[in-house]
Parts: structure tokens; C-alpha cells; sequence
């Protein structure tokens, strides 16, 4: 009987998998130039990401258990038999609706290039991992241990340790779990070419369910935001004819409380600008007003201008340069600066599967010197009256909240208190500050502050 082929998503997994195993690429661009992939169609694509993204994410939970049930060190093996092992482990202890039968016989398949005996292998294996592997897993991350919790929810132990010593071991915990969820899919309405009815029925005739983003008082900043499950936005008509655009919710919220500092601001800074979400996002809410986007990578600057371009952008202004390195001609000359730093990242981990991998302990102390510096340049741009507004997609005290306390002491700073406007994500730490929390909120972690320059 011939041998049954192997799905096109789990072979697009698996060759995402075995090139972030090889270079030093990260995740979202293996996924962007996996020419096969490109040719999936939509639920098969969705698979593909899901098998990728959730066996990166699980690396550690899912090795160790590996390790009990092979008598060979996975990092010895070839990278497409490791990928294979994980992709099948992943089926197998976090994947309920693929039967068992299915995720072994897949991964075979996989490690079948590699020769008979490394198939009759990973076979082996892996039918072990479908009998004992579950209670293994809960046996090897029982307990409250740094140790544990990063067997158990798959983090590196430095991480763990981090987040119980800033948030406490309940809050780390829920934290470290939502990372581990598939994120929501959540897209703005670009209020330059949409109203928001408008753009919800061409997402719904493009095939999309569509519903109203966030809960509460504290979201109603963000009426843009909305939820879409279905198939590849980009391939959308809304989406080519910039109707709506991906972003967060959290990164909708920074948007919202930059364009809140400075009703009529005529002239606004955008610095970090790439990719330029909130650089649109400002543009739609401030129309009169002139935006300065300044980038540094060239790279990353061509991304900027086409993104603004298909959102039909035309305020906007993208000068390629050193945001630290602005002349002394800009001082003074912004009602509004918006600046979006580089940062660790770790709010967006849900969404950034290998960032848990990449990270490493210095990281956060080497971006808050970068920070400081930026946002004492920030400050130096403001005219009289003028607001920063500081946000990045962590939650780090590091790069939060320290940074903001430093800058603001020092160029006399004042605080626009953001927690009476947005009372249900004060940040308890510096309560004038904003933090969403992965876990409460469902969206990717962001710290924000606003300072003003007195009148």
C-alpha cells in the first residue's frame, strides 16, 4: 500500500522550524519567506502558523519531556528530525482535536527523508510521548519553582524569576500563561478612507466574522479596534484598498492617548516610526496636523512609506536619521512627541513566538540606557506646553517605569495622569501610567505614560 503523503502545512512547519533551528532568522520572517507556504490557502496557512508558532512557543515543555522518552540528546540530532519529534510532541500534549494516531503518523512521515531508521525512531518516541507524555509533562512541572513554571509554561528560568519578583508568583503565573495563547486577531479602521460600519461589512463580504474589540470603560479610547477571525488579511479587499490595518489593541491605546495630549497640535514627532502603525493612527485622528516620522534603518523606512501610502497618509513626512541625532533646530518646534522605543518586547510574546528564546537577561538594562537617551532628546523637542508621550511593548520596571521617573525628574517633566482617564489599566507602580496586562486585557502588554513640558 503506497504511503499516504504528508499535509503541505505540517511541511511548512516543519521547514519553519528547521530554519530557526540553523540561522539566526527570526520567527515571522521564516514564516514571510517560506515560498510554500505562501501557497497555502487559508486554513491550511492557519495550521501551518499554529503547528510553527505553538511548537516554538512550547520548546522547553516539550523537550523536556522528549528528553525522558529518547535514549538520543535532541541538540545531536539533524534539525528536521528535532522538528519533527517537536511538532509531534506538540500535537500530542497541546493540539486535543488532532487524534493521536494523526500527529505520529504525520511526524513519521517528516522523518521519513532521513531514512528508514530515524522514522522507526521518531515513531517510537513519539508513541510514547502519546501514552505517557501528558502525565509526564505535569509530573516534571509539578510545583511553583522557577524550575517548574518554566518546564510547565515553557519560559526561560531567568524570565520566570523576573516576572515573580516584579508581579509576584499569581500574576507572573497568569502572565506567563497568556503568553501562550494564540493572540487575537485585531485590525483598526483607518478613518481616512473608512468609517468603521462601512469597513465592517467589506471585512464581513470579504469573508471575515467581525465584532467590537475590548470591554469596558477603559477601551472606549479605541472605537477603531475590531476582532476578525477568517482568512488572510492581506489577501483581503479591505485590507489592499487600506480600509483597516493589523494592530493591537495596546498599540491602538498608544495612538489614542498621543492624539488625546495634543487635541490641535500643528506639528507632531513620531520617533521609532517603523513600522508605522501609530504614525497612520495619529494621522487619522490629527488630520490638521504635520507628522515627522523619523527611522533609522533604510529597510525599514521603505516598509514605513508603503504602509502610509496604502492607508493613504499624506501629512506625514519619513526622514531616515538617528532620532537622538535631530538638530538643535527641531528644539522646541513639537506640540506632540510620540515616541515608541526599542524595547525587549515581552508584552508580545503571545504574538512573537521565539522572542521568549531570544531574549537574554542584560537585554532590559542595555534598552533602558537607549531609552533614557531617547526620550531626553523627546523632551528637548517639545514646545511650551507641548507633550511626549513614552510607550513601549513591555513591562519590564526596567524600561518602564524607571525610565519615565529618571527623564521626568530630570528635564522637569510634569505628568498628564492617565489612570482617571483610563481607570481600569492604571499601572500600579506609577498610577499617572497606563500598563495592559496580557492577561486581564487579552492583548499584547504595553507600558505608556504621557509627560508635558510646562506652559
Amino acid at each position: 500500500m503506497a504511503r499516504r503523503s504528508v499535509a503541505p502545512a505540517r511541511r511548512a512547519a516543519q521547514r519553519v522550524l528547521v530554519r530557526l533551528d540553523e540561522t539566526d532568522v527570526r520567527f515571522e520572517t521564516a514564516l514571510r519567506e517560506d515560498r510554500g507556504l505562501a501557497d497555502l490557502d487559508g486554513r491550511d496557512a492557519a495550521l501551518a502558523w499554529e503547528l510553527a508558532a505553538g511548537t516554538t512557543r512550547r520548546r522547553r515543555s516539550l523537550d523536556a519531556v522528549l528528553a525522558v522518552f529518547s535514549d538520543h540528546r535532541l541538540d545531536r540530532m539533524a534539525a528536521p528530525t528535532r522538528a519533527a519529534l517537536r511538532l509531534g510532541a506538540y500535537q500530542l500534549l497541546f493540539l486535543e482535536r488532532v487524534p493521536k494516531h494523526a500527529a505520529v503518523d504525520e511526524s513519521v512521515g517528516l522523518a521519513r527523508t532521513d531514512g528508514r531508521r530515524t522514522a522507526g525512531f521518531v515513531n517510537a518516541v513519539l508513541r510514547r510521548v502519546a501514552a505517557e507524555g501528558a502525565a509526564m509533562l505535569t509530573r516534571l512541572g509539578a510545583g511553583e519553582s522557577v524550575a517548574s513554571l518554566g518546564v510547565r509554561l515553557s519560559y526561560p528560568d531567568w524570565l520566570v524569576a523576573r516576572w515573580v519578583e516584579e508581579w509576584g508568583p499569581e500574576r507572573a503565573a497568569a502572565m506567563l500563561e497568556a503568553g501562550n495563547r494564540p493572540p487575537e486577531r485585531c485590525v483598526r479602521v483607518n478613518t481616512l478612507k473608512s468609517t468603521i460600519d462601512e469597513a465592517r461589512a467589506r471585512l464581513r463580504s470579504d469573508g471575515f466574522t467581525v465584532s467590537t474589540a475590548g470591554a469596558g470603560s477603559a477601551w472606549r479610547g479605541t472605537p477603531e479596534a475590531l476582532l476578525v477571525e477568517g482568512g488572510r488579511l492581506e489577501r483581503s479587499a479591505a485590507f489592499r484598498e487600506g480600509l483597516v490595518t493589523p494592530q493591537s489593541r495596546a498599540s491602538q491605546l498608544v495612538g489614542a492617548v498621543a492624539a488625546g495630549g495634543a487635541p490641535a497640535p500643528g506639528r507632531i514627532a513620531d520617533l521609532c516610526a517603523a513600522p508605522g502603525a501609530k504614525t497612520a493612527h495619529l494621522a487619522a485622528r490629527l488630520p490638521a496636523a504635520h507628522i515627522t516620522a523619523v527611522e533609522l534603518d533604510p529597510g525599514r523606512a521603505a516598509d514605513l512609506r508603503r504602509l502610509l501610502a496604502r492607508l493613504g497618509v499624506t501629512t506625514a513626512d519619513v526622514t531616515e536619521q538617528d532620532a537622538t541625532a535631530l538638530g538643535v533646530d527641531h528644539d522646541g518646534l513639537y506640540q506632540l512627541v510620540l515616541l515608541d522605543a526599542p524595547c525587549s518586547g515581552l508584552g508580545t510574546v503571545a504574538t512573537r513566538p521565539d522572542l521568549r528564546w531570544r531574549r537574554r537577561p542584560q537585554d532590559a538594562e542595555r534598552l533602558a540606557e537607549v531609552q533614557r537617551t531617547l526620550l531626553r532628546r523627546a523632551a528637548r523637542l517639545l514646545s511650551p506646553g507641548g507633550a511626549v508621550v513614552y510607550a513601549v511593548c513591555t513591562l519590564d520596571r526596567r524600561e518602564t517605569v524607571d525610565v519615565v521617573l529618571t527623564v521626568a525628574d530630570a528635564a522637569g517633566l510634569l505628568h498628564d495622569d492617565l489612570g482617571a482617564t483610563y481607570t481600569g489599566l492604571v499601572d500600579p507602580r506609577l498610577p499617572t501610567a497606563l500598563a495592559t496586562m496580557p492577561d486581564r486585557d487579552q492583548t499584547s502588554g504595553f507600558f505608556m505614560a504621557r509627560l508635558r513640558r510646562a506652559p
